[in-house]
């Protein structure tokens, strides 16, 4: 494998409230123990209000005086923000937005110019990915899901990608469990109608196998569109479908459905985990990958221990692909 595989953490994983993690000095805790457990990379996650300093570029300047103050921080402890997270249909409290769907052609421009200043944020931080969630959720929406939507879909992305290469990021679709995209006809689908020069895959390990896909098997078959890795474990596959029930957010991933779930996601390498990352990490090495692997833990009762034992972990997985902090991604 001649190019680098570059380590990062997602940060989501230490705000499981709304309310949680508000402060600067538990952020700088978080990036220090990401750093201490071998990781070079952060990504952040888009949010909002007051009670997500980290989620906006425009929140993250009012709480730092700036964003440069902000990645001035981040690269001291020895990171640098890889990438960035975020989900357009999500409501939007500064903008006024209940959110905003990609299967709605008028909505296309306000998502273009929604998402544009956080690929503007990665683009001074030195980040080269800007991940958004390929599709709704399943439940919301008509199944199968009709090929003029996949379509109009594809549309929306393939402007979002065009808009913010301009500032040398790159789009990446992300289908997480609960997601019209985690299929895999839907998915094939979708990244047929978009353009490879401006729209990639993040493959998310967990999220897939939960939602009944092999990951290996998605990395095969579309390994030339894969620029970003998410990177979790998990125990459960959903076998009876209810991801695709009303309010599957609350009823399956917060409350854990019928079978009373804890913790739908896990450290890579958990015991009895489903996500056979041996061959996927011979599938990487094949194919020359190289990228951001974003190892995370959502669920984690204990978020330093997570980073820990993901440290641990991804120092075995993938050796030696340590480069500098600062250094830019794929």
């Amino acid at each position: 494998m001649n190019n680098p595989i570059r380590l990062g953490y997602a940060i989501n994983q230490w705000k499981p409230n709304f309310d949680d993690f508000t402060r600067p000095e538990q952020h700088e805790r978080a990036l220090k123990v990401i750093a201490a457990c071998g990781f070079t990379g952060v990504e952040l996650r888009a949010g909002t209000g007051r009670w997500d300093p980290l989620g906006r570029p425009a929140s993250i300047a009012a709480t730092y005086g700036s964003a440069d103050a902000f990645l001035d921080l981040v690269r001291g402890i020895g990171l640098t923000v890889s990438s960035w997270y975020v989900d357009p249909g999500e409501p939007v409290d500064e903008e006024l937005s209940r959110g905003r769907s990609v299967l709605d052609r008028e909505q296309h421009g306000e998502i273009v110019r929604a998402l544009l200043p956080f690929a503007e944020f990665l683009a001074a931080a030195g980040g080269t990915r800007l991940v958004v969630r390929a599709l709704p959720a399943a439940w919301t929406l008509e199944r199968p899901l009709p090929h003029t939507l996949i379509a109009d879909a594809a549309a929306g992305w393939n402007a979002v990608g065009a808009a913010v290469a301009t500032t040398g990021v790159r789009l990446s679709l992300h289908a997480d469990c609960l997601s019209a995209a985690a299929d895999e006809k839907t998915l094939a689908a979708l990244l047929a109608e978009t353009d490879p020069s401006l729209v990639g895959l993040t493959l998310d390990t967990a999220e897939l196998t939960v939602a009944g896909l092999d990951p290996v098997r998605v990395f095969d078959a579309h390994h030339d569109r894969i620029d970003h890795l998410h990177l979790k474990d998990t125990r459960y596959v959903d076998e009876t479908g209810e991801r695709l029930l009303p309010h599957a957010e609350a009823s399956m991933l917060s409350e854990g459905g019928a079978r009373g779930i804890e913790r739908w996601f896990y450290e890579c390498g958990t015991i009895g985990g489903l996500v056979d990352f041996a061959a996927l990490a011979e599938r990487l090495r094949a194919h020359d990958w190289s990228g951001w692997a974003v190892f995370e833990s959502e669920q984690t009762p204990n978020p330093s221990r997570s980073t820990m034992l993901n440290g641990w972990y991804a120092q075995r997985l993938l050796p030696r692909r340590h480069p500098a902090a600062g250094t830019a991604g794929a």
